[in-house]
């Protein structure tokens, strides 16, 4: 690590230390997240970046196969590279989380290159699925494969396809229909509840995982995460820093302050008074919930009569409304530096 990152990690940790005892950002947490610096530096000649070079690295907390994961990239994605070390590379991600990845998934840069990503006019997947073809014809070979929300840089059309350039220079061809223009995607978006109802539930069914935040696998923030980021707002990973962004919405007299697309809480009151949060789910009116829990991504209802009754409801601790929040006009990804 260079004196520059070392000074830069803890100064931020420092600053994350002094961070209230009623927020429920667990220690863990802060030991694992860093905001990244709010721009490239420009004046970086050294391959101090990376970039997404597969549809989904599994982001480990410690670089080892077996280490837990905590969450994922998609590709396209710029990172931040603190250390190489055997064949790993700690990093830090778009939303600041610290962790490891296999060198082998990444595109190493340094911040020319990583700009000129940014600056290529690039393509964000759409569909669930999407197979990244050797030629614009459907049977052709599939050279990568690609899940809603990876990036790639478009270098030309093929009937309805488009050429693409991947982030490790490999030349592929998508279907027009899987895709959009990034910035067009990004920079239109003013997403209602609605809108984060309708994409939370494109993900019904998907598998739980511990760590998974993509449409091969979720668990409960990474669901909330992957959501809004399809909308346009990059939200923290974890669900205890979810509890801490947004407005605060008051349920202590019940549900019907909530609203489409508020985040709902579940946690434990700790010995110091603090709350533990442990789960997130997502409200979608007529008093229920979509979330991951239980294997797989499902609505459930605040009902007890209802035959979709959750009784962990019981254990909601809070909700917050990020739409229409300082904090999502603050994380809306079109005017993040690590994404534009």
């Amino acid at each position: 690590m260079t004196i520059r990152k070392l000074l830069f990690c803890l100064v931020l940790m420092a600053a994350f230390a002094g961070c209230s005892r009623n927020y429920a950002v667990t220690t863990a947490d802060m030991e694992r997240t860093l905001p990244l610096p709010r721009e490239i530096d420009d004046d970086q000649t050294r391959e101090d970046y990376g970039i997404c070079r597969i549809s989904v690295i599994n982001v480990r907390e410690n670089p080892a196969y077996e280490a837990e994961m905590g969450t994922q990239m998609l590709m396209g994605a710029i990172c931040w590279i603190i250390e190489r070390r055997d064949g790993w590379a700690m990093i830090i991600t778009p939303d600041g989380y610290v962790a490891w990845v296999t060198e082998g998934s990444l595109q190493f840069t340094d911040a020319g290159g990583a700009m000129a990503w940014k600056a290529s006019k690039r393509l964000i997947v759409t569909a669930h699925y999407t197979p990244l073809l050797a030629a614009p014809r459907r049977g052709a070979a599939i050279v990568r494969d690609a899940v809603r929300g990876c990036i790639v840089a478009c270098t030309g059309t093929a009937g309805s396809y488009y050429r693409c350039r991947l982030p490790d220079g490999m030349l592929a061809y998508v279907a027009k229909r899987d895709v959009a223009e990034c910035r067009n995607y990004f920079g239109t978006q003013n997403p209602t509840g609605a809108d984060i109802v309708s994409d939370a539930k494109l993900y019904m069914g998907v598998p739980y995982m511990w760590g998974g935040s993509s449409g091969k696998a979720l668990d409960c923030s990474g669901l909330a995460q992957r959501t809004y980021m399809d909308c346009g707002i990059l939200l923290p990973r974890n669900a205890s820093q979810q509890a801490t962004v947004g407005d605060v919405v008051d349920i202590s007299g019940g549900w019907d302050n909530l609203q489409k697309g508020d985040l709902l809480f579940f946690g434990r009151t700790r010995a110091d008074g603090s709350v533990g949060v442990y789960h997130v789910a997502i409200y979608i009116g007529n008093y229920q919930f979509i979330h991951s829990s239980g294997g797989l991504v499902h609505v459930n209802s605040f009902i007890p009569d209802r035959d979709d009754y959750f009784s962990g409801v019981a254990n909601i601790v809070s909700a917050r409304r990020i739409l229409g929040s300082e904090d999502a006009a603050s994380s809306r990804i079109i005017n993040n530096g690590w994404y534009f």
